[in-house]
């Protein structure tokens, strides 16, 4: 490591001090007079920079200096970063009154927190400036000749000036002059950029201004995007589309055997660039010299497991809970195995993400023609009553008519059959792994099964529900489910080596179904926060799947028997908003009172969790896990909840959130969070730590350490 190497402030830290008359232990109440920034950029390679590493890859920052050196800039000194992978982030964010989403992996925060306490620094030791680089930075190699053109376009007033960084290239192409070197669209990534005095003052404002609105933090870059996006900062974005393109792209080398060390990632607009080499995460975690990659699929996975997912659903990242629990399965399942994804359209084929190809090898969405002919028929018989008796004869419930003899084969001949793991999601699908299961001790294949719940106890709270609407004949049908659902757990689950639900209470369920069983819980979670927005405010929200019959149960009785007593109660107007997906028409109808807003399909459920002062889910039937509790708990805001609606999360009545199951006992609930604001307070200080236990990567990491357990 050179003299320039060393982890701490370095001499020009105090020359660029002793430029505002200001030593760093000056006292905090003294104003500072705006500096500008240099006036030439051969005194920012000169001034230096710091760089943000983490001391376990050290030798990545290494390279990157290294780059740096040969374009030009000195004196860039190494910050040791928060590492995500050796402490907890989060807990240090917090001890600055940073929170974050709880969504957010340690990696994100990690990095958002190192790239404050930056901030901080520039103010607290008075830095006109500061130059900052990520330890995967990759300079254009012309930069020493273009870096004085772009300095003398950009604005001297800039509180940020990002040199590398990620803008949407269809914005650039609709500028009027698409070639312009310094632009001030929004950007994102903060792999190089300048940040001023006054830029950090007042990006540490705007953070101070987000968490006062009662909202989390998201990832720091994404948070400057918005600024950006509002003018709340003076920025400005070097923009590298027109230049030549100096180094390959990921996407240019996939396939190759060899990838060179310095590929840039494609999405870079700037002339810095992230190194896809030196930031992905196919380098081991541990200290090793700079060696080229091998990328070619085959060679590089030849070594890993082969798994087979099988999902009745697209996994995603957002939206419902079963694509949100099928990508929490992939993000494992791709972490440990060359992973084949096969997907069974039980619910009508949807699109699946084009991020599932780059976590898979290939993909496999089943044809109708494999689903049971007679399944296929029977929305076409004649009358209600006729469907229902086939329904109630078929020894399967509907959800299973992909289990098949020809959808087996279609995944076999799929597969090639060499597998190691066969990982289904959702009990109905369970007989999909049937060519893999051969009894007795020697079997290869290893079989995890996913239940999230235990079916049978959903499908009898829902005939429960027919029964008190007055549908006998659907009731019929859903007690017919349970006994099929009943079963196929007690002759799948007893085969398998991995057994999953979402809640300790859906594994005792099961366990109580079948004897001997050794089930291990994966809770769900948390949805993330949406895009933001306006919306008018209300008083109480509830948010659910709205052609869901146990949602629209909930929505009708909640607004026709509960609303009524709570205004009674309260003694004025209580303004209730229903927001939900494929708005059923009894939800519709709600809206015949004019404090009641129905609304379908809406870009984003964020907005109408910040303008309503409680969240309620007033479900009487139903199974699983209640997403829309913890995505209440995500965006801060208190709940009112029946025992049914809370049943498998981790929450107290009272410390939590407020429980109660009849009509009179949910409106008193409602009254008093409604009313007591040292109430909401509390639980939402309680319910917070529940989302953040519920985090997507917390969830990962324990399905993660499940599979090894199973891996041969």
């Amino acid at each position: 490591m050179g003299a320039d190497d060393h982890v701490g402030g370095g001499l020009w830290l105090d020359e660029l001090v002793r430029q505002v008359g200001r030593s760093a232990s000056s006292t905090s109440d003294c104003q500072l007079e705006a500096v500008p920034l240099p006036a030439t950029f051969g005194e920012v390679q000169t001034n230096g920079g710091v760089m943000v590493y983490l001391p376990r890859l050290r030798w990545r920052a290494k390279h990157s200096l290294a780059k740096l050196r040969e374009v030009g800039f000195r004196n860039v000194v190494l910050e040791e970063g928060l590492d995500g992978y050796t402490g907890d982030p989060r807990d240090v964010g917090e001890r600055h009154g940073w929170f974050f989403d709880p969504c957010l992996g340690p990696g994100e925060i990690g990095c958002s927190v190192s790239m404050l306490r930056l901030w901080v620094r520039v103010v607290e030791e008075r830095l006109p400036y500061l130059l900052i680089f990520e330890d995967d930075v990759l300079p254009h190699p012309d930069i020493a000749q273009l870096g004085p053109e772009y300095w003398a376009e950009t604005p001297q007033d800039a509180d940020f000036v990002l040199m590398g960084n990620q803008m949407n290239v269809s914005d650039i192409a609709a500028l009027p002059d698409p070639r312009r070197r310094v632009v001030t669209l929004p950007s994102w990534c903060l792999h190089a950029y300048v940040i001023t005095q006054d830029g950090a003052r007042r990006g540490l404002e705007l953070v101070a201004r987000e968490l006062a609105s009662d909202r989390w933090l998201s990832p720091i870059d994404v948070e400057l995007w918005r600024w950006m996006e509002h003018t709340d900062v003076r920025h400005a974005c070097w923009n590298g589309t027109m230049l030549r393109q100096g180094f390959p792209s990921a996407d240019e080398m996939r396939g190759r055997s060899e990838l060179p060390l310095d590929v840039t990632r494609s999405r870079a607009t700037g002339p810095f660039f992230q190194n896809f080499s030196l930031g992905s995460s196919i380098w081991p975690d541990r200290e090793q010299p700079v060696a080229p990659l091998r990328l070619r699929r085959k060679r590089r996975r030849r070594h890993r497991p082969r798994a087979v997912f099988i999902s009745p659903v697209p996994p995603g990242t957002s939206g419902n809970g079963l694509a949100i629990r099928a990508g929490v399965a992939l993000d494992a399942l791709a972490g440990a195995f060359d992973v084949q994804f096969v997907y069974a359209p039980v619910y009508g084929q949807a699109p699946v993400p084009p991020w599932v190809g780059e976590l898979t090898s290939k993909t496999l969405i089943l044809p109708e023609a494999t689903a049971d002919p007679f399944l296929r028929l029977v929305p076409r018989i004649a009358t209600l009553s006729e469907r229902r008796r086939a329904l109630i004869s078929y020894p399967q419930p509907f959800p299973a008519r992909f289990c098949t003899s020809a959808a087996a084969a279609e995944i076999v001949a799929f597969t090639g059959g060499d597998i190691d793991l066969v990982y289904v999601f959702r009990l109905f699908l369970a007989r999909l792994a049937e060519p893999w299961l051969v009894d007795g001790g020697d079997r290869r294949t290893r079989f995890a099964l996913d239940l999230d719940e235990v079916e049978a106890n959903a499908s009898r709270r829902v005939a429960a529900l027919h029964r008190r609407n007055g549908d006998e004949g659907a009731a019929e049908v859903a007690d017919a489910d349970a006994a099929k659902f009943e079963h196929m757990a007690q002759r799948w689950a007893a085969r398998a080596d991995l057994v999953l639900a979402s809640s300790a209470h859906e594994v005792a369920s099961l366990e109580m179904l079948v004897p001997g069983v050794r089930a291990q819980v994966l809770p769900n979670v948390v949805p993330p926060t949406g895009e933001e927005g306006l919306a008018p405010p209300v008083d109480v929200l509830f948010v659910g799947n709205c052609s869901y019959l146990p949602n629209i149960e909930a929505a009708c009785w909640f607004c026709q028997d509960v609303l009524p007593l709570v205004r009674a109660r309260l003694r004025r107007g209580v303004r209730v908003a229903v927001v939900g997906s494929h708005v059923d028409a009894r939800v519709a109808r709600l809206a015949a009172d004019r404090d009641v807003v129905v609304v379908s399909d809406p870009p984003s459920v964020t907005p109408w969790y910040r303008a309503t002062t409680i969240a309620v889910v007033p479900l009487r039937s139903g199974g699983g896990t209640r997403l829309k509790i913890l995505e209440a708990f995500a965006h801060r805001r208190p709940v009112v909840s029946t025992h049914l609606g809370a049943e498998g999360l981790p929450v107290t009545d009272g410390v939590h959130l407020l429980m109660a199951d009849t009509a009179d006992d949910l409106a008193d609930a409602c009254v008093r969070l409604l009313s007591d604001t040292s109430l909401r307070a509390s639980l939402v200080r309680s319910a917070v730590e529940v989302a953040i236990d519920h985090s997507r990567p917390s969830v990962v990491t324990r399905l993660t350490r499940m599979l090894e357990g199973v891996r041969l």
